[in-house]
């Protein structure tokens, strides 16, 4: 099966709570990330690196943002007369506002996908950073005539309320679906991201809502008897953001060079959305050391094990450590900077000094004075 014969699906919204610092005025797709990236980049462009040429957004809230990211999809080859890039927003009714959780969004989006006339549909959500193979789900699911094939990592679960853990068996068959309920360190956890039959997809969406269930996984979990649902193991980086905590971990795991490797490769790049800057400047004081730099930054102080966004200014004997530094923040003279999240825009004075602790780091908001 051509991956042109596939509808893309991504939750951009899924998850927000989990992280509300950086979702307060965003979505969870929109999310910065590796000092020039959104969120969203991985799902979007490993559906565009399989092939896939319709994709469709789920927003529900607080999505312009998102919208000046993407644009028209040109950064992804997805600017279209057919097909192509399309915002799924909520559809307004005197019985529905804002989608309630993702079975309400899919159904609310059910025209979109039956007129898609496509066969399978690939769903993903936004808080995962990984480079997952969908090309190889899309084959997994046609080589065996599945009903639906569902990414998971093997490992330690993420603490999400509706974290799920698989049974798979030597055929690669899953054969339970449990909800996970306490740190389970060996899981098969679900990673939310499967393919799956465009029929079948419209007939347990029409029992969702029929039988008002709010999760769509307990549909299929209900279903796995009956079904032919294969599990797909990513073996490649991966981490789910569960937290502010975990976004910052994941952060920071991109100054590893086996994860950069994992995450983009010549075969599978990432895009996004082009914003040319001059390249970053460095004072004759400056001083860094295992760090990631974007391009605009100006920087005449000390940066060690940092991820620096576009347009970030170090001053003069300032010193930022183990930080994630979003786009356009300035950090005056002589100011000490360690385990701290900036959103865009902050300004810290002169002599300003903020320390948080690697597993609970401090976050500014964005546009804050200090």
């Amino acid at each position: 099966m051509a991956a042109k014969n596939v509808l893309g699906i991504i939750f951009s919204n899924a998850y927000d709570n989990v992280v509300p610092e950086l979702t307060a005025l965003r979505t969870m797709g929109s999310v910065p990330f590796a000092a020039r990236y959104r969120l969203i980049d991985f799902q979007l462009s490993g559906m565009v690196n399989a092939g896939i040429p319709m994709v469709g957004i789920i927003t529900n809230s607080n999505y312009r943002s998102l919208m000046d990211h993407l644009g028209n999809g040109k950064p992804w080859d997805l600017s279209r007369k057919r097909e192509g890039l399309t915002l799924l927003p909520p559809f307004s009714s005197p019985e529905s506002g804002m989608f309630k959780d993702k079975a309400d969004a899919l159904y609310g989006s059910i025209e979109y996908i039956s007129n898609s006339g496509k066969d399978y549909v690939l769903i993903a959500d936004c808080n995962e950073v990984g480079n997952i193979d969908y090309e190889a789900m899309i084959k997994c699911c046609t080589a065996n005539n599945a009903d639906a094939v569902i990414a998971y990592a093997h490992g330690k679960a993420p603490k999400l309320s509706n974290a799920t853990d698989y049974k798979i068996s030597p055929e690669g068959l899953i054969t339970e679906i449990t909800v996970i309920t306490n740190d389970a360190e060996d899981a098969n956890y679900s990673l939310k991201t499967m393919v799956i039959k465009r029929t079948l997809l419209e007939r347990l969406l029409h029992e969702a809502a029929a039988k008002r269930i709010n999760d769509f996984e307990t549909l299929l979990a209900n279903n796995v008897g009956s079904l032919r649902i294969y599990g797909f193991e990513h073996k490649g980086y991966i981490k789910v953001i569960e937290s502010i905590s975990s976004y910052y971990e994941a952060s920071l795991d991109l100054l590893k060079p086996e994860v950069r490797k994992s995450l983009f490769t010549a075969e599978k790049p990432v895009f996004t959305k082009t914003n040319d800057r001059v390249p970053a400047k460095y004072g004759i004081t400056s001083k860094v050391s295992n760090s990631l730099i974007a391009d605009g930054c100006k920087i005449y102080g000390e940066v060690e094990n940092c991820v620096l966004f576009r347009g970030v200014t170090v001053s003069k004997g300032a010193k930022v450590k183990n930080s994630i530094i979003m786009q356009d923040t300035f950090i005056g003279e002589n100011a000490d900077i360690n385990c701290v999240i900036t959103d865009k825009d902050v300004r810290i004075g002169n002599g300003k000094k903020l320390s948080g602790a690697e597993n609970y780091p401090v976050y500014i908001g964005k546009a804050i004075v200090i």
